[in-house]
Parts: C-alpha cells; structure tokens; sequence
C-alpha cells in the first residue's frame, strides 16, 4: 500500500542500459516517481497521473491516521486501563521537582512501586520549571511528566498540548503516588 506515484519516464537495469519492460526479480531503475517506494510495494498502473495522485494521497492519510493510533499517548488516567490488558510492560516517567530532595524521594517512592507485570523506568529528572525539552523528551520516549511544585512554561505547555504528552503537576508528595495505585 505505498504512497508513491509518477509517470514512468525510463528504466535503467543494473548495467546503465534502458529497457522497455521489466519481469519478475529483474532489477530496475525507474526514473518519473515523487519518492523511493518501500521494499515490497507494488507497482499498479493507472489510465492517468491524476488518478495515480489521488489513490497515493488516500493513502498517504489512511497511513498517518494508522500511525496516530498506534502512537497514542498514555496517562496516568488510563494507566491501569493498559496494565491490565497487558498492553505495558515498562512505565517511563520523567520527575522535574524545586529542590534535589524532593526529586529523590519521588524516585525512591516510584521505583518501589515497580512490580513483575509494570517497571517504573525513571528516564530523567532535574530541578527548576518543566521546560520543552522535558517534554520532547517524554514525547520521544512516550513518558508521563511529573512535577512537583513546580511549573511549566509557555513553551512547554504549548509542547505538551501539541505532542499529548502527559503533564501532572503536584504540591504534595502523597498524591502522585496515589494516582499510580491500583484502586
């Protein structure tokens, strides 16, 4: 199902000679399409590039929608949700915390919260404001934020809403540990 489409302007096999067709496991060069297909797409001819255009657009969209759903982001509300199903095996999280005791003791109180079925992986933390490399960092590494008197900037709540990263900001200790529970 590749996204690829063109006009066959010539093909060039694997001695810099052109051909006019191309059989099965003959290797070709073909000049005219937008991009490189990928390993296993198949070649389909169409009466017009117009139509060509159209059918690799409607699946250019179907494509990105596919990896939207599957690149969904989680949170603490439906962590459990996910952990039942077997969906999570390692739970990231990123800690940002006013002062360096707080982040320990934060770590120290979620690594124990590790189990058999989920591993709380603390991937980074730091003291001051959650900042937009926080989150890009969560957003790469899927991971909730979790802050602790602290806030975030403009930039990083912009990030955030923009990306679906999960952002939980707290006062008190007790209450990120919680939420991470089951009920």
């Amino acid at each position: 199902m590749g996204h690829v489409f063109g006009r066959v302007r010539a093909m060039v096999d694997d001695k810099g000679r052109r051909v006019k067709k191309a059989g099965p496991s003959t290797p070709v060069e073909i000049l005219g399409l937008s991009d490189v297909p990928e390993a296993g797409d198949i070649l389909v001819s169409v009466e017009d590039e117009k139509l060509a255009r159209e059918v690799a657009d409607k699946r250019q969209i179907r494509k990105r929608e596919e990896e939207l759903k599957s690149n969904n982001k989680i949170s603490l509300d439906d962590l459990f949700k996910h952990i039942q199903e077997g969906q999570i095996k390692e739970l990231p999280i990123i800690i940002k915390a006013d002062v360096q005791g707080s982040i320990e003791a934060l770590a120290q109180a979620l690594e124990k919260l590790s189990t058999d079925e989920v591993k709380v992986n603390l991937i980074h933390n730091g003291v001051g404001a959650i900042n937009e490399t926080d989150i890009m960092l969560a957003s790469a590494s899927n991971a909730i934020v979790i802050g602790f008197n602290v806030r975030p900037d403009a930039n990083a709540r912009k990030v955030a809403e923009a990306e679906k990263v999960s952002m939980n900001l707290y006062r008190v200790i007790y209450e990120p540990l919680m939420t991470l529970r089951k009920p």
